[in-house]
């Protein structure tokens, strides 16, 4: 009989902390707080990015309009004519969200403005003093700026401290980014920008104004040479309604999303921890089943070969070996369903095998299994079970009874054939599967077999015991006729064919068990191992 090979060190490692991680609650938290701050990440992510998709259109549109004005204005400036520069002005504030529009000098003076009256006067009201005397050092700040240094300008804007957590966001990423790409070439002189977009002002808190921003154009001669600025500012209500309402959807769709995160990993910890204890409970069940397993008794003049291997999930297949006056008595017992149930009724049930035994002394298969199968209805782990129970003596006598198992089989001529049974005994029991029927054959020089896969007769199989028999009475016929007589070779092999079938994924047990004539006998340490 062979024996199931160990599990190497390492997978015994891995398996122990695979099961600690698995039940860390601190682990779990770890993983919690990382899959959730991912997703805060991802959604804030793209809800910024709208916001600044908002904010970039009406900078976008600042810095056209302020192109476009400085441009035509350039003659008009110059010759001091207010009625062209009011025509340039009247077409701006068809937008909605033009507010003022400022011409100055190269000395600063102011040549021309407009301030949208509706505007002014809710401005008043709502800051207590005019826009022109509240916006007045910003604004002329900004245009000597203009006039003087616009690269100095741009640099102060980009580095201002007036700003929320969506600008400073957006800096750090176009940070990030200007890290990884690469800069203008050694030597480039860095042209003088010619509009700018200011959005960084402060209120009269010194707190970043959300109410306002403006658009600044360089007015320059052929030269190139500035000698005026065109200053044209926007009102943030429609921009401010917006990004509420970004803010507000990135909100709920984060929390929808995190609450269902939290949830999903909730209940797949929870089926997780389950399925685990189900999993060691299982192989408590196998370890039940494998730890008490019989040593493989000696019939004389006969070779005994009995191959087992449990399933993942635990079929609950149990047998038991016993030499009794120089007979061979076997039992095997399947009960009905698979898990830890089943395996702990199968426990029961060879513990009870072997009380029953010694408490009666009793000899016949018949009387043992009555006197079994009544106590075994006691048990409140009990639950229908299929046997086989037999004794076969030195000589070949074979006599047993099964109830819903295959009789076993004698090799003829090659091929098996089962050993027919009789009639149902009178025997009641509660937890007995199908009626119990004697049998009885005289082996001879022939071979017996027997091989059960643990499933339903109607279960769809890939490797069916008939198919097992066959390739069993081969091998017993083909040692014969070598002269070889080894029954655990021939039990091994049914074994080994019915998992290489499945895969290792069987649903329940393969038990295998082959009887030959032999004058010599191989032993082994142990019956009843994994093959």
């Amino acid at each position: 009989m062979t024996a199931e090979k160990p599990p190497s060190r390492l997978s015994r490692l891995l398996e122990r902390l695979g099961d600690r991680l698995g039940r860390s609650s601190r682990v779990f938290l770890i993983g919690l707080v990382v899959a959730c701050g991912i997703e805060v990440a991802v959604d804030w992510n793209s809800t910024l990015f709208e916001i600044n998709v908002l904010r970039s259109s009406l900078k976008q549109k600042g810095e056209n309009y302020a192109d476009l004005v400085r441009k035509a204005a350039e003659g008009p400036l110059l010759a001091y004519d207010w009625d062209e520069l009011e025509r340039l002005s009247r077409g701006l504030f068809d937008d909605e969200d033009v507010v003022y529009v400022r011409f100055t000098d190269v000395v600063g003076n102011t040549l021309y403005d407009r301030l949208l009256p509706a505007y002014s006067k809710w401005f008043q009201r709502a800051h207590a003093q005019p826009f022109r005397a509240y916006y007045r050092h910003p604004m002329d700040r900004d245009a000597r700026g203009m006039l003087g240094d616009p690269s100095a300008l741009k640099r102060k804007m980009e580095s201002s401290r007036h700003r929320d957590f969506i600008q400073a966001f957006t800096d750090g990423e176009n940070r990030l980014i200007g890290y990884f790409s690469s800069g203008p070439p050694a030597g480039a002189v860095e042209e003088q920008p010619r509009t700018l977009y200011q959005d960084r002002l402060a209120d009269e808190r010194g707190e970043r104004d959300t109410d306002l921003s403006y658009a600044l154009g360089a007015i320059t001669n052929d030269e190139g040479e500035s000698y005026g600025v065109v200053l044209i500012a926007f009102r943030h209500d429609r921009l401010n309604r917006a990004t509420v309402g970004k803010l507000l959807k990135g909100l709920a769709i984060t929390l929808f999303f995190v609450s269902l995160i939290l949830v999903q990993n909730f209940f797949s910890r929870r089926a997780k921890l389950r399925l685990m204890d189900l999993e060691a409970a299982l192989k408590a069940a196998r370890a039940a089943i494998s730890g008490t397993l019989p040593e493989r008794p000696q019939l004389d003049g006969r070779d005994v070969g009995v191959a087992f291997s449990q399933a993942d999930r635990v079929g609950g297949t149990v047998y038991d070996l016993r030499a009794d006056g120089g007979e061979l008595e076997i039992l095997v017992a399947v009960p009905e369903g698979a898990g830890v149930d089943a395996a702990f009724a199968s426990v029961v049930l060879r513990d009870l095998y072997r009380r029953v035994e010694r408490a009666a002394n009793l000899k016949e298969p018949a009387e043992i299994a009555e006197a079994l199968l009544a106590e075994y209805d006691q048990s409140p782990l009990a639950r229908p079970v299929e046997l086989l129970l037999m004794r076969v003596s030195p000589s070949g006598a074979v006599r047993g009874v099964v109830a819903g198992l295959a009789p076993p089989s004698l090799v003829e001529e090659g091929a098996p054939r089962a050993i027919p049974a009789g009639e149902p005994l009178p025997i009641d029991a509660r937890h007995l599967a199908r009626p119990l029927r004697q049998f009885a054959a005289d082996l001879g020089e022939r071979a017996l077999l027997f091989f059960d896969d643990g499933m339903p007769a109607e279960a769809p199989r890939r490797f069916a015991p008939k198919g097992a028999l066959a390739r069993m009475a081969a091998a017993a016929a083909a040692q014969t006729a070598r002269g070889a007589n080894d029954a655990q070779a021939i039990a091994d092999d049914a074994v080994q064919q019915a998992v290489k079938h499945w895969h290792k994924k069987h649903t329940d047990d393969f038990f295998a068990l082959a009887i030959t004539r032999s004058a010599a006998r191989s032993s082994s340490p142990r019956a009843g191992t994994s093959a």
